[in-house]
């Protein structure tokens, strides 16, 4: 039995609350150092670099849920480790307002949490997908559900930015809270009982398994594989090179409140979404 496209879809909403949790972090907060606490922009620009350098470990997220036989446990474990380092790098910024050393300490351990939240849930998000999904399907279940992921950032931008008005820490701590609760209640609802009819079977105590690393060896000395794997690298490094920029330089140049570039944020990434859908459409030919 393979994935239905309802079953795409309630997988689709897991990427989507990645989005929502990452989004503020990546933007808002970047923000919030940049401009409300004058700090020097490498800074988070270090600490969403740093981010992004744990999730090189998603490999090995995927290789333990291979072997452990179900994915639903690391989807609904990474989502709560993202969203506990959201709610981290948050009170990181608070802290930071008073103390420099201690709030950068903490921001520190709240990005780490937040790679290894998105590496272990996303990455056994997409293992699960694709072996669960008819190959026919793969395709357009792949632009699914990254298409949710980017509506999932582009809504919650645009709802956090209308509630963040006016700006206070008190009130910036409840709706990453809020929002870290709340994407882990959809991705319990969203997989909730899909993984039973597609578990697949754990190998034979005598077959003796093949170690991480050899396993990456042989798949990485695969000339497609090598090659799609940096043209994603590529791809995903022009994609997110705006991220530190556009809400500092909307805050320094044009004078918005961390509420206005949050929503401006949000504008960006719908028009991102549409320029994706409409791309994704016409690739497609509609036939799926």
């Amino acid at each position: 039995m393979t994935l239905s496209w309802i079953s795409i879809v309630r997988l689709g909403l897991v990427q989507a609350a990645l989005g929502a949790i990452v989004v503020l972090t990546t933007s808002t907060l970047n923000r919030l150092m940049v401009v409300e606490l004058a700090l020097p922009a490498v800074l988070p620009g270090c600490l969403v670099a740093f981010h992004y350098a744990v999730q090189i470990t998603r490999p090995n997220w995927g290789f333990r849920s291979d072997r452990g036989g179900r994915r639903t446990p690391w989807i609904v474990g990474g989502v709560a480790v993202l969203g506990a380092g959201g709610v981290g790098a948050a009170l990181g910024v608070i802290l930071m307002e008073v103390d420099v050393t201690a709030g950068l300490v903490v921001s520190v351990l709240a990005y780490a949490l937040i790679g290894l939240g998105v590496g272990a849930s996303g990455t056994s998000l997409l293992a699960l997908l694709a072996t669960a999904t008819e190959p026919r399907r793969r395709a357009a279940a792949a632009m699914i559900t990254w298409l949710m992921m980017i509506a999932g950032i582009a809504i919650t931008a645009g709802v956090v930015g209308m509630l963040l008005e006016p700006y206070s820490p008190a009130l910036l701590m409840r709706i990453v809270v809020c929002v870290a609760v709340g994407a882990l209640l959809v991705t319990m609802v969203a997989v909730w009982g899909i993984e039973k009819p597609h578990e697949h079977p754990v190998a034979a105590s005598h077959d003796r398994p093949v170690p991480f690393r050899q396993g990456l060896a042989e798949i990485w000395a695969e000339p497609p594989a090598r090659n799609f794997t940096i043209f994603v690298f590529l791809s995903m490094t022009a994609y997110f090179m705006q991220e530190l920029i556009l809400e500092p330089y909307a805050g320094l140049v044009f004078g918005f409140t961390p509420g206005q570039s949050t929503t401006l944020s949000g504008a960006q990434n719908g028009g991102v979404f549409i320029g994706m859908l409409l791309v994704g459409v016409s690739a497609s030919g509609l036939r799926l």
